[in-house]
């Protein structure tokens, strides 16, 4: 009698969040196709390999947190109007612009932001991914609500040329071959954050070998 062996064959990818088996339970299919609609996209392990491989201008975080921190914002904010009755009232957010926009305040979310696991889909602190980190570091700084994937935020504002980058500007690159695939925050000296595939919310530089050939364009979106 001959025996018939069934073989099943399960290929592992690793992307932007955690790899899901192919026999997912409902919910877990539900979850996946959530994620998948915001828009994001997935990331291989020759990315990942390539990314830890090629980044060879090593910002020193710690550095960086500590120097910026210990910046203080002049800016103040309004104190609350009273009306009529004596009741506090809530004042209406005045547009984002150069001028009313708190660089301290984006830096200090970025800071603690700092260290935060990759997870494809994610948007906490939890786990994020790349557009929704810049998402959720634009909301809580600025007030401003940002498109949750890649491809809308580059949309967004006003082309810039590299060397006339600002703190503030999303900065995107293509580490896939789809044309914008990552996204992050340039914060000066040639430093950006962002949500890396590899090592979480981190600091990177633009002169590392991997980012800079991978470099596509930057938007203002605080003019």
């Amino acid at each position: 009698m001959k025996s018939t062996v069934s073989m099943v064959v399960f290929v592992l990818v690793i992307g932007c969040g955690a790899s899901s088996p192919r026999f997912a339970s409902g919910e877990k299919d539900a979850k996946q196709s959530e994620k998948q609609k915001k828009g994001n996209i997935r990331f291989s392990s020759k990315v990942i390999e390539e990314e830890t491989r090629e980044d060879d201008k090593k910002v020193n975080v710690k550095e960086v947190q500590q120097r910026f921190s210990s910046a203080k914002s002049t800016k103040k904010t309004a104190a609350p109007k009273k009306n009529e009755t004596g009741e506090k009232q809530s004042l209406p957010s005045p547009p984002v612009t150069a001028e009313n926009f708190e660089q301290q305040k984006m830096m200090d979310a970025i800071l603690a932001w700092m260290g935060t696991a990759y997870e494809y889909g994610g948007e906490s602190k939890s786990g994020t991914d790349c557009s929704g980190f810049t998402m959720q570091i634009f909301k809580e700084s600025a007030g401003m609500q940002l498109p949750r994937a890649t491809e809308e935020q580059v949309k967004l504002g006003s082309a810039v040329a590299q060397e006339n980058l600002k703190f503030g500007d999303l900065i995107f690159f293509n580490t896939t071959g789809e044309n914008p695939s990552h996204v992050g925050i340039y914060i000066g000296d040639n430093m950006f954050a962002h949500a890396s595939v590899s090592f979480g919310v981190t600091l990177s530089s633009l002169y590392s070998s991997y980012y800079k050939k991978r470099y596509s364009e930057a938007r203002r979106v605080v003019q």
